[in-house]
């Protein structure tokens, strides 16, 4: 065996190497140093190692097919879910070299090949793969194209012209995917009436995000028709005191709130303009400001209800305006071009004459 001429120094470097990488193989020195280890030392790997007095990482003794084959098998045994690249990264042995192929790999440690099911799926005959998706379409004519195929494991379209024709051999009319899309709406909105039959029609179209009116053809009562419970009319009759009240007390908020700016200037009540009537329309120390009322116990102080504001602003020429409501929202300052509207609650009336007088 022949030697480097520069062999003490080749020496010194693969000592300074294994020492930094105690764990580097053969084939990562002779990539990273350009040198053989044979060339270098007679004994090989474990030579250099006892030559760089520090621990060998494991025997550097090459091991028999029949020892690779056991560890494979183990392996397989105790993993037997794997792929064949997994299988070389984790037991850093190529299999295929005392293996014909991964499924003789699999069999030989009597484990199920996993991809024989997707041999045996890619395999079937055309004539079962058009019986399969039938069979599919007539358990379920709501199902959608894309998923028939990954159910089936093939694309519809390469067995059938189209998807009415898949309907027509099933023997059940055709239903398009807008109609479908419809159904599984109307389906999913009889399902939460069933569970929750006094519902509103408010709540089923929040939980159900779509529109009862226009989904059934005689609205929320074609919903219960089809879910087979009678409509609670007495809700409606419920629905009904409960708007009394809630427009009762509306009233009353704006007749205590109206009485109470009468005492910083002269309040005129429900006042038309060119967009609509504004609350009030105070007048102090020659300027008018407009002023909304909200008394709003669960629903918040929207952007629209503010734009509302400054339309009645435009309509008086005024560029400063309010809008009162029980709780104010996280903005409670507005500014739409020259015009200013500011949100306050009920308590904060006394801030509208100083903030006019400052305006």
């Amino acid at each position: 065996m022949s030697f480097y001429l520069d062999l003490e120094k080749r020496k010194e470097i693969v000592r300074a190497y294994l020492r930094e990488n105690p764990r580097a193989t053969f084939r990562e020195i002779k990539k990273d140093l350009h040198t053989k280890i044979d060339k270098v030392y007679e004994g090989g790997m474990d030579e250099a190692y006892e030559n760089a007095e520090i621990p060998k990482p494991r025997t550097l003794r090459f091991k028999t097919i029949d020892e690779k084959r056991k560890i494979i098998i183990d392996y397989l045994k105790a993993n037997p879910g794997v792929g064949g690249q997994v299988i070389k990264k984790d037991t850093k042995i190529n299999f295929l070299t005392f293996f014909k192929n991964t499924k003789e790999m699999f069999d030989t440690a009597g484990i199920f090949y996993p991809r024989e099911k997707h041999r045996l799926l890619k395999n079937r005959a055309d004539e079962l793969k058009a019986e399969q998706i039938i069979e599919a379409i007539k358990k379920d004519p709501l199902l959608s194209i894309d998923k028939l195929g990954r159910e089936i494991r093939v694309h519809p379209y390469a067995l059938f012209k189209n998807t009415r024709e898949i309907y027509e051999k099933a023997g059940i009319p055709f239903i398009d995917r807008g109609l479908k899309r419809r159904i599984k709406k109307q389906d999913k909105v009889i399902a939460f009436i069933k569970e929750n039959p006094i519902s509103t029609q408010r709540e089923i179209n929040k939980h159900c995000k779509t529109k009862v009116q226009s989904l059934f053809d005689k609205g929320i009562f074609g919903a219960y028709e089809k879910a087979n419970l009678t409509f609670p009319y007495q809700r409606l009759n419920l629905h009904g005191i409960v708007i009394k009240s809630i427009k009762e007390e509306a009233r009353k908020f704006e007749e205590e709130i109206a009485i109470r700016l009468s005492g910083y200037g002269a309040v005129n009540r429900l006042v038309r303009t060119k967009r609509g009537f504004a609350d009030i329309i105070l007048e102090r120390k020659g300027k008018k400001v407009a002023i909304e009322l909200k008394n709003y116990k669960v629903h918040e102080i929207s952007l629209s209800q503010i734009k509302q504001v400054n339309k009645y602003l435009e309509d008086i020429n005024s560029n400063l305006g309010f809008l009162i409501c029980l709780k104010k929202p996280k903005k409670d300052n507005f500014l739409i071009g020259n015009n200013k509207i500011i949100v306050l609650e009920e308590q904060e009336l006394d801030k509208i004459p100083k903030i006019m007088d400052l305006w």
